[in-house]
């Protein structure tokens, strides 16, 4: 299929009015069917939604609940009225890029570490860096990763929090409440991850029992207005050296999962130094009640037929971390084996100071041309493969394909709407779109209908000052400066 050059998109409008939350009588009822708070017309819609895997020109409105009421081919209805209507010129829209792993506030430490493999860099970030700061810098820090996200179109992550791992412990419990809020500022849709023990608590399964109940309670209780999708384990049983102590993690966590009713996300089969004993605690997984559909292995890429066979049966997930494995020297996840085997998978930009830039497009394409690396064959997987996957894959891993990851009425309207005008001739619109389009080609940032940013500019926050906080707080914290 070939599409046309298209011209550049006029400034669209950013101000958006919601309709007001009061009882309607059977006519203003009616009239409310036809009301929409956005439409967005004349669009080339890539919608990823199952069984329309074909672009076609057409319309989306959204509800002043930020949902999309209609997706269509043509023209919109007749009588349709929108608070705000755009005309997209055949302009691509998508479904927002979801990071079904990332460390947002990691974007303070770009560029860390550069010649090491996972424990070298571990222990640069957390042991020589990361503890010294404050809970209020890691406020900073988080936003500046979220809004960095956002402005490279990842409107949905699930984020790694620092987890209370600070030495002092009056500062410990402010952590992840600090960091909440940061996700919350930043407008992006977010999974909230939190350790199952904080760092010099009491280790014990009923300190782990008060310490995710408190934080489930105060989390429920923060007006999130559907921008949290849920809140999960950091799972840590692979990196406890000793095999008791990661069968004894184990079981704290597959007992907090089955009483609290939370997922799981755990940094597993990563780094090429540890492949044996990491591969010898996986029977711990089904043996303390972990495996399941509840259950997300981080990285997950020394792995063996019957691990991955098991983890198949027990329909348990996977994210896979194109940039940081190839940045860290971990090696490629096997993709083709597991979606092969019935493996869930979605796709992760990991922490910036592993990946070092939040890039989607760029994610794709190291995972893309990695696969087909280790196969010699260019046929193994494609560009529609590699988008599905950080989109509908990421929010299918997330337990969240209900609200996030496709163009489909009901779920949120977090979209990206792409300018095709510098990519040239298109033979096929996944290839250019994957292979050819990156943030320069991204002209506007939506999360639930509500443009967030306009040709890279962030409009709901100062970047800038953000970002020259989280700088003067790495360095004062480096130089034990006061803040």
């Amino acid at each position: 299929m070939t599409i046309p050059r298209f011209r550049k998109s006029l400034l669209l409008a950013f101000g958006m009015t919601l309709l007001a939350a009061l009882p309607l009588c059977p006519a203003q009822s009616r009239a409310a069917e036809t009301q929409a708070m956005l439409l967005v017309r004349n669009a080339y819609v890539f919608s990823m939604a199952d069984g329309q895997k074909t672009p076609f020109i057409g319309y989306m409105t959204v509800g002043a609940d930020g949902r999309i009421r209609a997706v269509g081919q043509g023209e919109p209805p007749r009588d349709l009225r929108a608070a705000t209507s755009i005309d997209a010129h055949g302009h691509w829209i998508m479904p927002g890029f979801i990071s079904a792993h990332s460390h947002l506030w990691q974007a303070a430490y770009r560029g860390l570490a550069q010649d090491k493999t996972l424990p070298g860099w571990i222990d640069a970030l957390y042991a020589q860096q990361a503890a010294h700061a404050t809970p209020e810098d890691f406020y900073w820090f988080t936003l500046d990763g979220a809004l960095d996200h956002l402005r490279h179109g990842i409107t949905g992550a699930y984020n790694f929090n620092y987890g209370d791992a600070l030495p002092n412990p009056p500062e410990r419990d402010n952590v992840n409440h600090q960091e909440f809020r940061a996700e919350m500022a930043s407008g992006i849709r977010f999974v909230h991850g939190v350790q199952a023990i904080a760092g010099g608590r009491d280790h014990t399964l009923d300190g782990a029992r008060r310490h995710l109940k408190q934080f489930l309670a105060w989390s429920a209780a923060q007006p999130h207005g559907g921008r949290l999708l849920s809140v999960m384990l950091n799972g840590t049983v692979a990196f406890e050296a000793n095999p008791a102590d990661a069968l004894a993690e184990a079981r704290l966590e597959g007992t907090l999962m089955h009483e609290f009713g939370v997922a799981n996300q755990t940094h597993y089969l990563e780094p090429p130094d540890s492949i044996q004993s990491e591969q010898a605690v996986f029977p711990d997984f089904a043996r303390t009640g972990m495996m399941g559909r509840t259950l997300i292995f981080g990285h997950f890429i020394h792995t063996t037929p019957d691990i991955v066979a098991q983890a198949a049966r027990a329909g348990a997930a996977m994210s896979w971390n194109p940039l940081s494995n190839g940045r860290l020297a971990s090696g490629v996840a096997d993709i083709p084996a597991y979606l092969k085997a019935g493996i869930r998978v979605g796709m992760g930009v990991d922490g910036e100071a592993s990946a070092d830039v939040a890039d989607p497009f760029e994610n794709m394409r190291t995972g893309l041309y990695a696969v087909r690396d280790k196969y010699q064959n260019a046929a193994i997987m494609g560009p529609y493969d590699v988008l599905r996957l950080h989109t509908v894959g990421s929010a299918d891993v997330l337990n969240a394909s209900d609200r996030v990851g496709s163009l489909e009425p009901g779920k949120f309207a977090d979209f990206l709407m792409i300018d095709p005008s510098h990519l040239a001739h298109v033979f096929d619109p996944y290839a250019t779109l994957v292979f050819a389009a990156s943030q320069q080609d991204l002209e506007q940032v939506y999360v639930g209908g509500r443009l967030m940013v306009d040709h890279g500019r962030v409009l709901h926050q100062d970047m800038a000052a953000v970002e020259a906080q989280a700088d003067r707080r790495v360095a004062a914290s480096l130089a034990g400066a006061p803040r």
